[in-house]
């Protein structure tokens, strides 16, 4: 079979121009225009689109004669619905863009007995090969198989593997969420999965050789990654990751890692196409539990050797319950889903931080006699051949802590002297051993709602509507994420997906598929710090900031949370229709899509500034470098400057100024898609 494909995408832009203006026909801006053409020979290529799955066979008599004119019916065995084709001269027939799922196939003609075979299982966008033999014999004599039906997946080249539901439900999946076993497809390379991972645990696989960015995973047909994404599928920062629906609620998924037909033109790496369940003739459901806890983990080799340890907490309660039925027999047919998270996780980093403790004296920090007792304690001089009290370019003259603290910057003072609700101060006082290593933990929390809720109506013999409804909501905390404790981060993200659905059947060999969906993906973070730059004599970007900017102090700690607060949503709309049409030796699939995106991302926290100290005697300093303009300007007439060229203060990332608001951008973008194929089967070997 010969197949010619060919496709446009928003980088031709002119082609929606051209075909608007009347100026070129459609063949010709195709062949002339579209960013990809492709000639592809194979031993055969129905492929199907996103979300729908096909069927193709022969039929021959006893002699091995193609029989023309057999009606072949196949009806959906959970639901009813059936389709009907008819053979060709050559024996053959197809049906596109089918409801993946069992189905019976049914083949009935004139002078040969009617054959039913049964459990044709459809994957979604397989067109596995059916074919049949028919025996001489009355139409009203019928041979029936019971049996699972053996079919071939000659249809189509294209490389991939299909995971059902019993295996998405059966293996163990620690965090419930199925791209933890995407990389069980050839060509799929992915870190191992992490059992402690905070959050959803969604994995990013790179496939052959491709970016993870570049893979484009679909939900029921439709494309649901964040059009604003770092490269990662997984929840980061201000991006929110995709949707993950939970397994109870999955048919099954496709991984397609190649050679796969012009509908997926839109991205170069895999294709990760979701099926969710439907609803059926007969109800069904479940309720279920999934526990983790610490408490039941044995101690490591390690823990056994230093006298049994303190177990870090990792507790996961995962519950739901699922139901599917009629709501009216062989018409209307609703499937619902939930599942709900609960996580207590002290091993992941947002409940972790690991830092180096500077020495800090005890004492009331408001007087003059501490503020020398602090000078005393991190001054080189008391501490020779030590370099951790050095500034970092202690080796170009730079200014270093006064041993009786004169020159200890009153803000650093300032800071020193905050505390926390419970009167703690916030930079914890250590009269140990200095710089000594210290870790902290504290559970970060993780708080999942998982819902999908889907309907099918038969409206008739010809047409068939369906709506989709996805939607989760995963709020966090992380108490320490790396920083000293007292300024936790949350962060809350959340993603809808929806899409409506009209498959109307004009004849036996035309389909069109009309299909209208968006999408909402939510990143909103926030944290809260233990003062304000006004209080401690600090001078914000912008007047209006009363968060303190986020602190890395080299060879020490962090501080101060991290660039909060922020609201970045993106919305998605798609309108998209596509047609299939047999004609003979052909079956011609051609699809249009448009798409409008909007990304109103509010950055408040880049107005906080991102400041990096070499080392904590440069934070306790806190001045600048010599002007080069000022000759006079040296270790011994240092004025209010460090007396070198380099100042303490590393780097100041993100300090840009805006309005109160933050920085406010309104992206948006506009991308437009077609496709066209032609199947051409050539004859019974090609």
């Amino acid at each position: 079979m010969l197949v010619i494909t060919a496709c446009m995408t928003k980088e031709s832009l002119c082609l929606v121009r051209e075909l608007k203006e009347g100026a070129m026909n459609l063949k010709t801006v195709l062949l002339t225009k579209c960013t990809v053409l492709a000639l592809l020979v194979s031993g055969g290529l129905w492929a199907q689109s996103a979300g729908t799955s096909g069927l193709a066979g022969s039929v021959k008599d006893p002699s091995g004669a193609s029989v023309p004119n057999v009606t072949v019916t196949a009806t959906h065995t959970s639901t009813g619905q059936t389709r009907t084709s008819t053979t060709g001269a050559d024996g053959s027939y197809r049906f596109t863009l089918l409801q993946p799922g069992e189905y019976r196939v049914k083949f009935a003609a004139m002078g040969f007995k009617t054959a039913e075979v049964g459990g044709v299982t459809l994957n979604v966008t397989e067109t596995p090969e059916l074919d049949r033999t028919l025996e001489v014999g009355g139409q009203n004599e019928q041979i029936t198989v019971e049996a699972a039906a053996e079919t071939l997946q000659t249809q189509s080249s294209t490389l991939g593997t299909t995971v059902n539901s019993k295996a998405v439900v059966e293996l163990p999946l620690s965090n419930r969420n199925y791209t933890q076993i995407v990389g069980l497809s050839a060509g799929v390379n992915g870190n191992v999965n992490n059992a402690t991972q905070f959050g959803k645990g969604t994995q990013d696989y790179s496939v052959n050789g491709a970016d993870p960015g570049q893979n484009n995973y679909q939900m029921d047909g439709v494309a649901i990654n964040n059009s604003a994404n770092s490269g990662s599928s997984n929840d980061s920062g201000i991006y929110a990751g995709i949707g993950i629906p939970n397994p109870d609620a999955i048919q099954e998924f496709k991984i397609q890692t190649s050679t796969y037909d012009a509908s997926y033109g839109r991205n170069p790496g895999a294709n990760v196409n979701v099926i969710t369940k439907s609803g059926t003739n007969t109800f069904h459901g479940g309720l279920y539990e999934f526990l983790r806890n610490a408490d039941l983990n044995a101690n490591s080799f390690f823990d056994n050797r230093s006298g049994g340890g303190v177990q870090q907490m990792l507790t996961q309660n995962q519950f739901g319950g699922n139901i599917g039925g009629p709501i009216k027999k062989n018409k209307i047919f609703i499937f619902g889903s939930y599942q709900e998270t609960r996580e207590l996780n002290g091993i992941a980093s947002s409940g972790s931080s690991s830092f180096f403790e500077p020495p800090v004296p005890a004492g009331d920090r408001s007087t003059a006699a501490w503020q020398a007792a602090l000078g005393a304690a991190n001054c080189p001089a008391n501490h020779p051949g030590n370099a951790a009290f050095n500034t970092l370019f202690s080796f170009a003259g730079q200014m270093q802590v006064a041993c009786d603290g004169s020159n200890i910057n009153p803000v650093s003072i300032a800071m020193l002297n905050l505390k926390l609700p419970g009167g703690q101060y916030y930079i914890p006082t250590n009269t140990g051993t200095p710089y000594q290593n210290v870790f902290l933990t504290a559970p970060a929390i993780f708080h999942e709602h998982n819902l999908v809720v889907n309907m099918d109506y038969l409206i008739n013999s010809k047409n068939t509507f369906s709506a989709k409804y996805f939607y989760t909501m995963d709020p966090q905390t992380g108490p320490l994420n790396g920083n000293l404790a007292g300024t936790p981060e949350s962060n809350y993200y959340a993603n809808t997906n929806t899409s409506l659905k009209l498959t109307t059947i004009f004849t036996n060999t035309l389909v069109n598929e009309a299909r209208v969906s968006g999408q909402r993906n939510e990143a909103i973070g926030s944290d809260t710090t233990p003062g304000t730059p006004q209080g401690v004599g600090q001078t914000p970007i912008v007047p209006s900031m009363t968060e303190l900017p986020v602190t890395i102090i080299g060879g020490a700690f962090n501080m101060f949370g991290t660039l909060a607060p922020s609201i970045s949503p993106t919305n998605q709309m798609q309108i998209a229709d596509q047609i299939s049409w047999s004609h003979g030796r052909h079956t011609i699939r051609a699809g249009v899509e448009v798409e409008g995106t909007r990304w109103p991302i509010s950055f408040q926290g880049l107005e906080r500034g991102f400041l990096f100290y070499g080392s904590f005697g440069d934070w306790l300093i806190g001045r600048g470098g010599c002007d080069p303009s000022n000759t006079a300007c040296s270790p011994a007439n240092p004025g209010n400057t460090t007396g070198s060229s380099f100042g303490d203060l590393t780097a100041c990332l993100f300090c840009v100024r805006s309005g109160p608001t933050g920085i406010i951008h309104n992206y948006g973008e506009h991308n437009y898609s077609a496709f066209v194929q032609d199947d051409w089967k050539v004859n019974s070997r090609l």
